[in-house]
């Protein structure tokens, strides 16, 4: 597989980028402290911001943020939403947003009964950091840390916060053995899938972090892909094995120092796929990279 890096940049004055997703010529990024939601044109022109909370804190202090990490589109009374979503961290990080992507209406969403229920399930702590609609489901995926170093993808339908005690529920571990990377600092950053390829792209990046809510030490950054993913899903039982794995700063040294936050899918071909990453440093900035994957 063959990885070009087509652009990149440093976006100013919005801070920490954790959710990307594209839509009708759109990107969207969502920042895990940011009050607003930043919509651009597919070649980072025209950017608005469209306001998320009511405060005047640009960049919401830690103690008080909703930690928003990821989002997917998703259709609702068949109309196109944006669903972002909280990383279930603490009480405070329950919150999703779903917004219309016709006319941005916003509706706010209490996760709790869901997120219980995954800890219930024997995911203790939670860490949400992705999350992708794969035909009629819905696959987030919960990180692991030093302390707890398993990452699981967690599947239910699209529209499982209608229902949150009765939605479907099933765990699955993520499996790194066949690509040669040990879990421990590993932890899976975002999401999003292929239809065309019928491909879940991961973003894994390595972090000397105990828990899900301090930052610590950024080291490389992955691309992984799970192969077929909608075929598998209700059939893998336990443990789900990550296909392809791609060290970013081996394909191109401008992925050194970066922590790749998350990934969406522009375009796609039969023989390659667009893709639009979002990073951060841990020091408050954002930054964008495009990339073309070709495979014969």
């Amino acid at each position: 597989m063959k990885l070009d890096l087509l652009d990149f940049i440093e976006l100013e004055n919005f801070p920490s980028g954790s959710g990307i997703e594209f839509y009708d010529n759109k990107v969207y990024i969502v920042g895990d402290d940011s009050r607003d939601l930043l919509v651009m044109g597919k070649k980072w022109n025209k950017p608005t911001l469209i306001n998320l909370f009511n405060t005047q804190d640009k960049k919401i202090p830690k103690p008080d943020k909703s930690d928003l990490e990821a989002m997917t589109v998703l259709s609702v009374d068949k109309k196109p939403h944006l669903l972002i979503i909280g990383s279930g961290s603490s009480d405070k990080r329950n919150k999703a947003l779903l917004m219309n992507l016709k006319n941005n209406a916003m509706k706010a969403l209490d996760l709790t009964v869901f997120y219980n229920r995954i800890k219930a399930a024997g995911i203790a702590t939670l860490n949400i950091e992705g999350i992708a609609e794969v035909y009629d489901y819905l696959v987030l995926v919960n990180r692991g840390n030093t302390t707890n170093p398993i990452n699981h993808l967690i599947i239910t339908r699209s529209d499982f916060w209608k229902d949150q005690e009765k939605a479907m529920l099933q765990t699955i571990v993520v499996d790194f053995d066949n690509v040669n990377l040990t879990p421990g600092k590993l932890g899976i950053s975002g999401l999003t899938y292929s239809d065309k390829h019928e491909d879940l792209f991961l973003t894994i990046s390595t972090e000397d972090t105990p828990n899900a809510i301090d930052d610590g030490k950024i080291g490389k950054s992955y691309l992984g892909i799970i192969e077929n993913l909608y075929r598998k899903i209700g059939r893998e039982k336990g443990k789900l094995k990550i296909n392809q794995v791609i060290d970013l700063s081996k394909e191109n040294e401008r992925f050194n120092g970066y922590k790749i936050e998350s990934v969406c899918v522009q375009s796609s071909k039969d023989h390659s796929i667009k893709l639009q990453l979002v990073a951060d440093n841990d020091q408050g900035k954002t930054y964008l990279f495009k990339i073309l994957l070709g495979w014969g």
